[in-house]
């Protein structure tokens, strides 16, 4: 097997993946980052499930992220239907006949997204990890969340929020005990490089528009976002992963296992946050690798 980078051209612009590339003949793995922004560079930990199933797995920075951004993009291409857009430009050029998609929160809303709106037989299963159907849902557990906070950090977040100036030293601090305890461990020299590596400020811009500036309230281009009502129309087998200590929280992804009509199954990991295949990297490409390969087994069936 072997690593290597690819540029996929994009609307004049260019996607950058990395591949590692197997010829074991089974189904690709596809994995979309979160963010908007956040980039795909903590899914080197993945780089495991690659070897030990011997698959292989791309990885790629979406359009304003990472390797993918360019200071000439527009600012208004810095949305959904771009990504959306920018997924199926991908899979037309990788001309795979089958893949396997794994989204991470706000790639598993990308992911939701396109499965709603698009019929694309070339998907033979759908990872959703850490994600959400509705950002009013997630607005309302992100503030329960918060009351969980001591009582200057729920102050901060308040003012910030009425104010819209996220930029005091009280808000940002607010904001890492929120994250140590539902997204992620610091960013120290405790965990791997991947995790370490300095987000663009393209990236940054991405997640501002898109998202806005405020974890805790969508107030960006996804503020109205909701396929709540659109899930029954997901065809393919859908695996759903997350953390019971996560900001995706368990009524997030029972609303979203509720709403699907499809093959499904949702593996609830203990006691992991949002980076839940750092906090549960064994469970969690278990999990994964399991549901690949069923759904393998039953194409070959068919």
């Amino acid at each position: 097997m072997e690593i290597r980078e690819q540029d996929i051209p994009f609307r004049g612009y260019r996607t950058n993946c990395r591949i590692i590339s197997s010829k074991s003949g089974k189904i690709p793995l596809i994995l979309v980052h979160g963010g908007p922004g956040s980039g795909r560079d903590s899914f080197e930990l993945l780089d495991d499930l690659a070897y030990q199933d011997d698959r292989t797995l791309l990885s790629y920075y979406q359009l304003g992220c990472g390797k993918s951004s360019d200071e000439t993009i527009p600012d208004e291409l810095l949305c959904s239907r771009t990504w959306v857009d920018e997924l199926s430009n991908l899979l037309d050029s990788l001309k795979w006949p089958k893949v396997f998609l794994l989204g991470h929160s706000w790639g598993g809303m990308l992911l939701l997204k396109y499965l709603t709106e698009r019929n694309d037989d070339r998907i033979q299963g759908v990872i959703l990890s850490s994600t959400l159907p509705s950002s009013a849902l997630w607005a309302k557990e992100a503030k329960r969340l918060v009351s969980y906070l001591s009582e200057a950090d729920r102050e901060a977040i308040e003012e910030a929020i009425k104010s819209k100036d996220f930029s005091s030293l009280e808000f940002q601090n607010a904001l890492s005990h929120y994250s140590r305890l539902y997204i992620s461990p610091e960013k120290d020299n405790t965990v791997p490089e991947c995790l370490r590596r300095k987000e663009p400020e393209q990236g940054k811009k991405a997640y501002n528009r898109a998202w806005g500036p405020c974890e805790f309230l969508p107030m960006g281009e996804l503020k109205d976002f909701d396929v709540t009502k659109d899930l029954g129309k997901i065809s393919v087998p859908v695996l759903l992963v997350s953390g019971t200590d996560d900001e995706s929280t368990p009524l997030i992804n029972k609303t979203i296992f509720d709403g699907l009509r499809c093959e499904k199954k949702w593996v609830l990991l203990e006691g992991a946050r949002h980076l839940s295949y750092y906090d549960r990297k064994e469970e969690y490409q278990k999990a994964v690798v399991s549901f690949m390969h069923q759904e393998e087994k039953r194409n070959g069936e068919r």
